[in-house]
This record gives structure tokens, C-alpha cells and sequence, in this order.
């Protein structure tokens, strides 16, 4: 029954206070249909109020005073709001006496509740009678609660029974929810603590990888540098005077003496030979050496161990154009193939690699099948042979007989075999040195 009277009273006051929010925007805005909406306000209020009274009446614990206490409330709000739109409809208008009879009627209505919420205060005759009425009750109840007092001992002790009996079961449960709860707290911590090592145990061997990395890189680096510090510090700077060919350069030293270079390890086709014709690719190595020294900021020769010079007086060197070996360009661009016929072999695995990468992809010299002459010396060009038939024939025993005297200077060992189809040994003067590639002391032998 509360709950019906109490939803009827809340529909009602909702419903009160709508209309009384139309009607008060109506009067504000002169709407014609604004006083249609005050009759229903007052006859929603009257019914909010009958409804509180019977529920006062009907309901336990419910008083009147209470049901008059609500209503002054809600009409002395709708007096304030009046009084509040009377202000700033005067402020924004100018204009006085716009909410006044709606204040007025609102205070006289709000003044006859508040008479009667404090005539039902406690104290006064209804209240009284309802004072009396709740004694009897209050009378009545005692006297049953007497006659049933024997019958509701056994009661009670079930009753108190039943509630120790729950609240130790509420308390079991309490401590089983309590362990359950910590052994999945204890399983969580297990968890995060091997998961925390685990990743700290792949950083820690990240790290070291990276350490080992690292140093490894380090170590190369060094390597590297006293690799390079070594090779430097054996090198000489000089200026460039002019470029023979391929494998031959004249440079200027600090003292402005001139140096006649042949680049060690290497051999480039003839282009300047007294008794050749310009071979294929020659002026093409000319023509990069060129470009290589003429280009170079810096220009620095280094020596190899043994001899410095040849029989020539040129001097045995490793060339470098701004710190790159003009050797491995030449080899590596096929202008140059790997020959030596000297005792300084310093670089001759990483020459043989260039050289290897130019042949594999048939570059400069290696596109010509046959030309490089790979079981000896020098080049194969057509041109050399018909030169070679040409050449008139030479008395080998003149030659041999007048070898005391005579002075040779062959350029290779095609050369030298046409005199001395045997080769020459290293007491002979025919003898170079650069022809007796296996250091037997026995040049050019078939």
C-alpha cells in the first residue's frame, strides 16, 4: 500500500510541477492559453494532497504533519520561482507587477498550509488522539506478545541458532574466498616473477649479443685502422709529373726530384713500346691512369721489401690516388691483368681477387678470348705476331759468340726466345730477372 500511495504522490507532484512550468512560461510569453493551465495545477495540488493525508491515515509510520510539510515545500518553491521571474522579467523589461498576483496567491496558499503543518505538530488534539490510538496499539501488542512469550522462546533459540549457524558458515566462506584469494595472488606473483626473469634473462642475453657484436666490430675496427695506420705509415706523398701509360708514371718527390714509377704486380697492354704496336685496351689504361692522377688531391707510393728499384732505375711502387689503390681500379675494371717478375708480392691475393672479378664478368681485356696470354707473359694481339714473323732472322751463334760484349734488353720472352730458343741463364747478359718467373736462375725456358 506504501508503495502505491507513493507512486501516485510522485506521478502527481511530476505532474504539478510541469504544468506549473507551462503556466509560468505562458504568463511570461502573454500566451492566450496560458491561464487554461492553472486550474489543473491547483486541482494536481489538491489531489498530491489528499493523496499525502491518506496515506498519513492508512500507513504505518506516516504522519499528517508530514503530508502538510510536503505540500508548504511545494508551494513555497512556486512562490520563489514567481518572485525570481518577477525580478528578471523587471530587469529585462522594465516593467513591474507581472508575476504579483501569482507571488500573492502562492504566499496566502503556502501561509494557510504552514497554519496547518503546525497544528498537526505533535501536541496538538489529532495528534494527541493519534498519540492515544498508537498506545493502545502499543497495549494491545504487549499483552499478545505476553500470552505468546512461552511459545516464541523456542523460537528464538532456533532463531539465534540458525544466525550462529549462518554466520559461521558466512565466516567459513569469508576464509575460503580469503585463501582463494591469496593462493591467486601467490599464483599471479609466481607468474610475474618468471616472467620478470625470463625477459630479464633475453635482455641479458640480448645484451651480451649485442656486447659480443660489439666487441667483435671493435676488434674489426681496430684491426682495420692498424691495418690502414700500417699501410700509411709506409707511404710517401708525391706530385704527379706525367703518365707513360698504364703501369708506368713519373711523379715529383718533396725535393722535386723526379721518380720513374712501375707499378708492382701489375701489367697493362703496350701503348709507348719502341718494338710493339699499340695493343688493345692500352690507351684505355692510359687514359684511366690519367684520370686517376690528374683527379687525386693527395698522390702516395709505398714501398714493398726487397729491391726499390729495377735495372731500369725505375722505382718498384704501390700507387695511391686520395688513399685508393690505383692497382685493384685497374684490375678490377679489366685494364689490367696481375703480373710480376719481381720478389715484392705484398698484395698479390687481394690483386688476384680483382683481377678474378674482371674475368668472371669478361671486362677490358678478358672480352677479347685469348688475348691475355695467362700461361706467360704480356698480351696476344695479332698485330705482334705479324710483327714478330717480319722480323728478319738472327744469327744465334753470332749472337752467342759475342754474348762477352753484347748488351740485350728483350721486352718479353717472345722476345727473348727467338734469339735463345732455350732461355738464358742468370749469368748471361740477356738475363732479367722479370723473365725467370720460378726464380730457377734461368729465364724464359720452355
Amino acid at each position: 500500500m506504501s508503495i502505491i500511495f507513493g507512486f501516485l504522490i510522485f506521478i502527481s507532484t511530476i505532474s504539478t510541477a510541469v504544468l506549473f512550468g507551462l503556466a509560468m512560461h505562458g504568463h511570461w510569453t502573454d500566451k492566450d492559453q496560458s491561464g487554461s493551465f492553472w486550474k489543473p495545477v491547483f486541482v494536481l495540488l489538491a489531489v498530491s494532497g489528499i493523496l499525502m493525508i491518506n496515506r498519513a491515515l492508512i500507513v504505518d509510520g506516516a504522519t499528517i504533519n508530514e503530508a502538510f510539510l510536503i505540500l508548504w515545500v511545494m508551494v513555497s518553491i512556486a512562490m520563489f520561482i514567481s518572485m525570481a521571474s518577477s525580478r528578471f522579467y523587471k530587469l529585462k523589461y522594465k516593467e513591474k507587477g507581472k508575476f504579483s498576483k501569482i507571488s500573492r496567491n502562492a504566499f496566502i496558499l503556502g501561509f494557510i498550509i504552514f497554519l496547518l503543518f503546525v497544528f498537526t505538530l505533535p501536541g496538538t488534539n489529532v495528534e494527541e488522539g493519534a498519540a492515544a490510538t498508537e498506545s493502545e496499539t502499543v497495549e494491545k501488542a504487549k499483552d499478545i506478545a505476553q500470552d505468546n512469550e512461552a511459545g516464541t522462546e523456542a523460537e528464538k533459540e532456533a532463531e539465534e541458532e540458525r544466525l550462529t549457524t549462518e554466520k559461521e558458515k558466512e565466516e567459513a566462506a569469508k576464509e575460503k574466498a580469503q585463501a582463494e584469494k591469496e593462493e591467486k595472488e601467490k599464483a599471479e606473483r609466481k607468474a610475474a616473477e618468471k616472467e620478470k626473469a625470463e625477459k630479464e634473462r633475453e635482455e641479458k642475453l640480448a645484451a651480451e649479443k649485442a656486447d659480443k657484436e660489439k666487441a667483435e666490430q671493435e676488434k674489426a675496427e681496430k684491426e682495420k685502422q692498424e691495418k690502414e695506420s700500417a699501410a700509411k705509415g709506409g707511404l710517401t706523398e708525391v706530385e704527379l709529373y706525367r703518365v707513360v701509360d698504364g703501369d708506368t708514371v713519373h711523379v715529383l718527390d718533396s725535393d722535386n726530384n723526379t721518380l720513374k714509377l712501375r707499378l708492382l704486380l701489375i701489367d697493362t697492354p703496350e701503348t709507348v713500346h719502341p718494338n710493339k704496336p699499340v695493343e688493345p685496351f692500352g690507351p684505355e689504361a692510359s687514359a684511366r691512369m690519367t684520370e686517376l692522377m690528374s683527379n687525386a688531391e693527395e698522390l702516395h707510393i709505398e714501398y714493398d721489401e726487397g729491391a726499390e728499384t729495377d735495372h731500369y732505375g725505375r722505382h718498384l711502387v704501390y700507387l695511391y690516388a686520395d688513399g685508393v689503390n690505383v692497382h685493384e681500379v685497374l684490375l678490377e675494371e679489366g685494364l689490367a691483368r696481375v703480373g710480376y717478375i719481381y720478389e715484392q708480392q705484398r698484395y698479390l691475393s687481394e690483386f688476384r681477387e680483382k683481377e678474378q672479378y674482371a674475368k668472371d664478368n669478361q671486362l677490358g681485356i678478358w672480352s677479347i678470348p685469348g688475348y691475355v696470354n695467362e700461361g706467360g707473359e704480356g698480351f696476344n694481339s695479332e698485330e705482334e705476331e705479324v710483327a714478330a714473323e717480319a722480323e728478319p732472322e738472327i744469327n744465334t751463334e753470332q749472337n752467342v759468340e759475342s754474348d762477352s760484349g753484347t748488351s740485350y734488353n728483350f721486352a718479353n720472352c717472345t722476345e727473348l726466345r727467338t734469339v735463345f730458343p732455350e732461355g738464358v741463364g742468370s749469368d748471361h747478359s740477356a738475363y732479367q730477372p722479370k723473365m725467370d718467373r720460378d726464380k730457377d736462375n734461368w729465364a724464359c725456358e720452355n
